[in-house]
């Protein structure tokens, strides 16, 4: 789609794009069927906060591409009223204030709610999406406000209904609690476009911000804006057009002043520097990591890491499987906006980002997408392709490519061993990094430089008090991937007070912390420990020692 044509709705004069918030829509009910009590019937809730009656008379509500207008009707201080498709009212007559409209539809998915009233001003408009329902919502349940005190927020202020009839139409919601915005708007991403820049944030900004058109400045650069745009009912995006296309390789910096949010927030001044970067040849992108068989609650994700010494643009790239009879399908792009990959920069792809940084322990640069390919449990391929759809690199996982220690591999990762040239040698993500790591560096990663060397640091520690050195970690790097090891404390007697770890799965280089106490959980006396760690792997079986110091108060 041509870009220019989000942006039909700029409007020419500023008074006429503030909310003036005298009423609010409060709950939708998009999806009724199945019932779980209430009428199968679309509604809306509205809701009067202010101390005034409010006569709709002449008011029109617009959803989607349709308008309808309302009866001359009354709505007073600090009261909700449900609007619905007239010819239903003695379905909604028990729930309070009912406004039937003429015609009156709500798309499933989500589409654009304004109400405007007997002048044509914006009184509340909302871009709901059924994707800001927070439970499994298979219909029959509505989305509901959290706090009308930040009604301009979108999809961090709107919940799914937690009343077991799935909604709460003409009373107070049943997610209502205070969810004050108080932080300031951040920059999600940005897209670069031949002669214009796209910025997307993650809330609706100001309208004071975004009509001072000085707000926004080129910094040591030939070039000039020409515009500032946006669209009215999306201020959470701003398009920035220029006085000419960036030449290839070249980069601007924006300076962005007094960013301020809806709620006023102030994010104060930021610079973003864009480029028009060449594009990556293959070899300089490859796939690092791949989960294919989550965790319950948690979903796939695919990592790939940059080899080159030179920020790449990842826009408009490409997963995909392999079916069995060779055909490459389920062809997804994964973003449709800038993302600049640094050198020996790593990023994972996936649609469940909370679950992997709430479960993981070593997480990264994760970035939530849509939609991802549905990749097999138990053996498959994934396509690596570029934002032209040439195929970079694929790989053929099967779970055999787990450690032989691995008994259940759900949850647990494949990772890339060598980030360099060479057939790719892939194997399970070590225990001590929790067993994956999505946009971070590889457990498995082997370089020339590693050594096989265990060490505790520190050597010296005191478990009896609560400081910094209350633990000590015993730290190792291995010159192989793919090994597994048991540990065991040792007294100064050589005999074994704790049994650390047994069949652990390493990396190629990690830590394993110690807590000073023994198999029964009690704390040791003061004195010399040592770790024994007996290494199995392919390659070599080998036991080291590594000695620490348990100290007093």
């Amino acid at each position: 789609m041509n870009i220019k044509l989000l942006f039909l709705f700029v409007l020419t004069s500023f008074q006429s794009f503030g909310q003036t918030h005298q009423l609010i829509i409060t709950e939708i009910m998009a999806d009724p069927t199945p019932s779980k009590g209430l009428p199968e019937r679309e509604y809306l809730e509205i809701y009067n906060p202010s101390p005034n009656d409010i006569s709709l008379k002449n008011f029109k509500l617009y959803y989607g591409s349709f308008s309808a207008s309302f009866p001359d009707s009354i709505i007073k201080s600090n009261a909700y009223a449900l609007v619905f498709r007239k010819g239903y009212e003695a379905e909604f007559r028990d729930f309070g204030r009912i406004i039937p409209l003429p015609n009156f539809s709500l798309s499933n998915e989500g589409s654009l709610l304004v109400l405007k009233n007997d002048h044509g001003q914006d009184v509340f408009y909302i871009d709901y999406s059924s994707n800001w329902h927070t439970l499994k919502n298979d219909g029959g349940i509505s989305l509901e406000m959290i706090d009308t005190g930040f009604a301009c927020v979108k999809d961090q202020n709107w919940a799914s209904s937690a009343n077991i009839i799935g909604g709460t139409p003409g009373k107070v919601n049943s997610v209502k609690k205070e969810n004050p915005d108080i932080l300031p708007p951040k920059l999600l991403n940005f897209n670069v476009d031949n002669d214009q820049v796209i910025l997307n944030f993650d809330e609706n900004l100001s309208k004071d911000f975004l009509g001072k058109r000085n707000n926004f400045s080129i910094v040591d650069s030939p070039h000039q804006i020409l515009e500032v745009l946006f669209n009215p009912y999306k201020t959470s995006q701003v398009q920035v057009r220029l006085d000419a296309s960036l030449e290839t390789g070249e980069m601007l910096k924006l300076k962005i002043s007094n960013l301020k949010d809806c709620s006023g927030n102030s994010g104060g001044d930021i610079e973003v520097e864009f480029w028009n970067l060449l594009p990556a040849v293959k070899g300089e992108i490859l796939l690092s990591e791949v989960l294919f068989n989550p965790r319950i609650g948690g979903e796939d994700f695919v990592e790939v890491y940059n080899t080159s010494n030179k920020t790449l643009n990842l826009k408009k790239w490409k997963l995909a499987k392999l079916e069995t009879g060779g055909q490459i399908s389920d062809i997804t792009e994964l973003i449709s906006y800038d993302l600049l990959l640094k050198p020996k920069g790593f990023v994972a792809f996936t649609t469940g980002k909370s679950f992997l940084m709430d479960n993981y322990p070593k997480t990264g640069n994760v970035i939530e997408v849509q939609q991802m390919p549905a990749y097999n449990n138990e053996e498959g391929t994934v396509v690596l392709l570029n934002d032209q759809g040439e195929e970079f690199e694929r790989f053929a996982y099967n779970e055999k490519n787990h450690h032989e220690l691995v008994v259940n591999s759900k949850g647990i990762s494949l990772e890339r061993t060598n980030l360099g040239s060479g057939k790719a040698i892939w194997t399970s993500a070590s225990s001590d990094y929790g067993y994956a790591t999505p946009g971070f560096e590889n457990s498995q990663t082997l370089t020339d430089a590693l050594q096989n060397i265990f060490y505790a640091e520190p050597i010296i520690f005191n478990p009896y008090q609560v400081n910094e050195n209350n633990t000590t970690k015993l730290k190792y790097q291995l010159n192989s991937a793919g090994s597994s090891a048991s540990v065991e404390v040792l007294n100064k007697n050589g005999v074994t007070v704790k049994k650390l770890l047994s069949n652990f799965t390493l990396g190629t280089q990690g830590e394993i912390e110690w807590d000073g106490k023994d198999n029964s959980g009690q704390l040791l006396p003061v004195g010399y420990y040592v770790f024994k760690i007996t290494v199995y792997s392919s390659k070599f079986n080998q036991s080291f020692l590594a000695k620490c110091v348990l100290g007093s108060n």
